[in-house]
């Protein structure tokens, strides 16, 4: 009984010490894994650094995505188009004139935006109905900005609005107010290049 009691006080030293060896094993294989990792998916090594003028070294995938982020934003496909105010009954883009822009590609033929590479872009379109009073028959405006693509070679509406300016008809006699009626269309869209992109209106005689 005796001889057993020095076998019993020192059985928490031995359970702590493979505890501790257990721990270091557990480290020694996590790093090992986590080192694997990272050199299999080139995150680190001789190829996974690049170095930026001021010094810090960045990973190379983190900094590949801070370069394409950071590219100047004028090489990118842009194009900004009004409208002819001098044409009536259509709707007609013009782009050499005050606060237009066609850049990097992009072009206006026959009143419709050529789309110079594949990629994402933000479309957006806004067009400013005017009337004086309100008909008997009840007045529907339509604004639609649509795709004709180059690799199905139709015309698809990505974006369209409706809006109605006269809830009731301007009474007979009664003076007849002028309304004005806005319409916003904006989207992100993937398309291809080659791709066109043309807006339409139902009722360009009450186009401002």
């Amino acid at each position: 009984a005796e001889e057993a009691l020095p076998k019993k006080a020192g059985a928490p030293q031995d359970s702590r010490r493979c505890l501790c060896l257990s721990l270091f094993s557990f480290l020694l294989v996590a790093g090992a894994t986590t080192l694997f990792c990272l050199l299999h998916f080139r995150v680190i090594g001789p190829q996974g650094e690049e170095q930026f003028s001021d010094g810090f070294h960045l990973i190379h995938p983190l900094a590949q995505t801070l370069r394409s982020s950071s590219r100047d934003p004028s090489d990118k496909p842009v194009a900004h188009v009004v409208a002819n105010p001098q044409t009536e009954g259509q709707l007609q883009w013009l782009s050499r004139r005050a606060n237009t822009l066609l850049a990097n590609g992009v072009e206006l033929i026959d009143n419709q935006l050529m789309v110079p590479s594949d990629g994402l872009y933000l479309i957006y379109s806004q067009v400013l109905f005017k009337g004086q009073g309100c008909p008997a028959t009840q007045v529907l405006l339509t604004h639609t900005i649509s795709r004709i693509a180059v690799s199905y070679k139709t015309k698809v509406n990505l974006l369209s609005a409706i809006k109605s300016p006269c809830h009731r008809e301007t009474p007979e006699g009664a003076e007849a107010k002028p309304w004005y009626e806005p319409i916003y269309l904006g989207g992100v869209f993937q398309l291809e290049k080659g791709d066109r992109l043309s807006a339409e209106i139902n009722l360009p005689d009450y186009l401002d």
